[in-house]
């Protein structure tokens, strides 16, 4: 009798051991999906701070923080690293034409443009009111001249419609260029700003300086 009674206890233990066992794996179960969604939520906040609403592009705060640290990498490897802005012309005239919604669709026409021909290592952000960063690591002057002719043709073959009704609006680029030890990101902003303006003024399709700001 004392036997039954033991292998009866010990038989209880043993359910109650694997009751508690199947427990313990539901609720780590649970717990790696609690903290699966709260990683995905946290992405998701991290990329409502890091990107621009209207482009899809990076924000200008985050834009400097990734282009720093590819300029960082650049740097070391002493890798030619040039910085374009493309502009769109008259912007203000589309959101007066059309709508302001028109215009923010123009602004992510030409990013998502952009972004279908850079690299993925390629920095890209919202510049202004109205156009986009570039930041492009072993990339010299011939090369930004190639990139604008891609994108430029690329925007050709896949223009803006909305309804059937085609959108159509102009570009100006302005490019620095800079090598190795000499790269640093506020001169690089300052004269690639300096270069579409000067883009805009004497119309030209690309206005490139090198790191004195003289045009190349």
């Amino acid at each position: 009798m004392d036997s039954e009674i033991m292998y009866a206890a010990t038989a209880l233990l043993t359910l109650l051991a694997a009751a508690e066992g199947v427990m313990w794996m539901r609720c780590r179960k649970r717990l790696k999906t609690s903290q699966a969604e709260i990683e995905s939520l946290n992405e998701e906040m991290r990329n409502v701070r890091s990107l621009d609403e209207a482009t899809g592009a990076y924000n200008y705060p985050f834009f400097v923080k990734m282009a720093n640290i590819q300029i960082k990498l650049a740097r070391r490897h002493r890798w030619p690293v040039t910085l374009m802005i493309v502009d769109i012309e008259q912007l203000e005239s589309v959101n007066l034409r059309y709508s302001f919604k028109t215009g923010d669709a123009v602004l992510k026409h030409l990013n998502d443009s952009i972004r279908s021909v850079v690299r993925t290592s390629d920095v890209m952000g919202r510049f202004g009111g109205s156009g986009i960063f570039i930041l492009l690591t072993e990339c010299d002057t011939e090369n930004i001249v190639t990139v604008r002719e891609r994108i430029e043709e690329y925007i050709d073959k896949n223009p803006l419609m909305t309804g059937e009704k085609q959108i159509e609006y102009r570009r100006s680029y302005g490019a620095v260029t800079m090598y190795g030890k000499q790269v640093h990101l506020n001169r690089m902003l300052d004269l690639a700003e300096e270069a579409l303006g000067r883009a805009k003024e004497q119309k030209k399709e690309l206005v490139i300086f090198d790191k004195e700001g003289s045009e190349v």
